[in-house]
């Protein structure tokens, strides 16, 4: 079964209605305690690649180079064994990896998230990249607001391995996050925008989010939302420095002196630029005159980007190199042009009409997780292009029952539509599961295919990237 949002959600009630089953039921739902003292992470990881045994390692172990190592997710789990399927040792120890891997703060926060506050581990997967007697290595914690990487900066330099993605579920499309644990970044950040002139507040607002997942490092050239940090008074830019060390400071202090240096080296909080937005880019609420639950610091090598609408999920990626970003894997082509969201759809489109020889495709916007860049693309690179880890599918829609979408898709081709003609389109799983009306129409039959990564993988080595335009 894929694990959707909608699943997840509807997991999470259930969860919550599991806590009345008694004392000893839940007892046996409920994660290990974590040790009074921790052990060095290192060590921790050690003793964790030890317990477990053959069948366990297979699933959750992979080399150090494996794409997944890059992969951040989008709300569910990036892959590796469930936590509760591995023993109660490992678990034990996995528990106090999680904890070495967080700072004093940061232990009452992040496992105190929604979906973690009980279940704890036993709702995330457990991956290991690489052997950590053998370093380099990493250990990727992943579930529902969730992508915890422990190990500490990566091969290629990247502050805590590669993207820190948390989040929580409290305050649910409510102004302000009511209750929600990472409130108190809202609050500085919302410090920083008032002490800002009103000049400064309209260079520093934006009309829609981007993606919540576009958190790919542009480098020197990259072009940034929002206003310098370098340009606004003392107190604002202290006060941005301060924001910038509250999302920073719940993790372990040997990660956050990294990072640090990455953002010292890259200029400083005063090279980041400084943006919030009136509106999240999947639509909903807009923030209007009052203070936006949306925002964004970026510079040449980090991103710290806050989405609170209509609920947090919140995403962080600094590396020492902006100009040289984690990507993992074997190389698959060179791309000539960097590719925006819409290129990126546009690209998945032309894969899956070629690949299935359909009428018709269509990826969803929502679905492009940033952009792509030009030069050499590698697995891991593809990997993090999509959002939800999506299969391919190819449904058929009699031409009287198209949907709107698709009826224009063949005019701007110059085709009227053949009312008795099927038409076979091709696109994903999320779109056929729960779009596919408003997309595509009504539809007579679906098949399912592989993963739509390793559909473009294969593509894209075997014929290279098409010209762009």
């Amino acid at each position: 079964m894929t694990l959707t949002r909608r699943r997840l959600l509807r997991w999470g009630v259930g969860l919550g209605a599991t806590a009345g089953i008694g004392l000893a039921g839940r007892s046996l739902l409920l994660p290990p305690r974590p040790s009074t003292l921790l052990a060095p992470l290192p060590d921790l990881a050690t003793r964790l690649f030890d317990a477990l045994d053959a069948d366990e390692k297979a699933e959750a172990c992979v080399d150090y180079d494996h794409p997944l190592r890059q992969y951040h997710n989008r709300g569910v789990d990036t892959g590796g064994i469930w936590a509760f399927k591995v023993s109660r040792h490992a678990r034990s120890i996995l528990v106090d990896l999680v904890h070495a891997g967080l700072s004093p703060k940061g232990r009452q926060r992040l496992p105190s998230q929604f979906f973690l506050d009980w279940p704890g581990v036993h709702v995330a997967r457990l991956l290991i990249c690489g052997d950590p007697r053998h370093p380099p290595y990493q250990v990727l914690v992943t579930g529902p607001h969730l992508n915890l990487r422990l190990g500490g900066r990566n091969r290629e330099g990247v502050a805590f391995g590669g993207p820190q993605v948390y989040g929580d579920q409290r305050g649910n499309g409510k102004p302000g996050l009511p209750g929600n644990i990472y409130r108190y970044q809202l609050e500085r950040a919302h410090e920083v925008f008032a002490s800002l002139t009103p000049a400064e507040r309209k260079a520093s607002r934006r009309d829609k989010a981007p993606v919540q997942t576009d958190i790919a490092l542009r480098g020197r050239d990259g072009v940034f939302d929002g206003i310098p940090v370098a340009d606004l008074s003392a107190r604002s830019r202290g006060l941005a420095r301060g924001l910038a060390a509250a999302i920073l400071e719940n993790y372990a202090d040997e990660d956050v002196a990294y990072a640090w240096d990455c953002i010292e080296h890259n200029g400083g909080v005063d090279a980041l630029f400084l943006a919030e937005y009136d509106q999240d880019h999947q639509g909903g609420r807009r923030a209007g005159q009052g203070p936006s639950q949306i925002f964004r610091l970026e510079g040449p090598a980090a991103v710290l980007y806050f989405r609170g609408e209509p609920h947090l999920h919140a995403f962080l990626n600094v590396a020492m190199d902006g100009d040289a970003p984690l990507s993992v894997g074997e190389l698959v082509a060179m791309n000539p042009t960097a590719l925006d969201a819409a290129g990126v759809k546009a690209l998945f489109e032309v894969i899956m009409l070629e690949q299935t020889g359909a009428d018709l495709a269509h990826y969803p916007a929502v679905g492009v997780a940033g952009r792509l860049r030009a030069g050499p693309i590698r697995t891991g690179d593809l990997y993090t292009l999509e959002n939800w880890r999506d299969r391919l599918a190819v449904v058929e829609v009699k031409g009287a029952n198209l949907a709107d979408p698709m009826r224009a898709e063949l005019r701007s081709r110059g085709s009227a539509v053949q009312l008795r003609r099927t038409y076979r389109i091709a696109t994903v799983r999320y779109v056929a599961d729960e779009l596919a009306d408003e997309v595509l129409g009504t539809v007579e039959s679906d098949e399912t295919g592989a993963m739509l990564r390793d559909v473009a993988i294969a593509h894209l080595t075997e014929r290279g990237f098409p010209s762009h335009g």
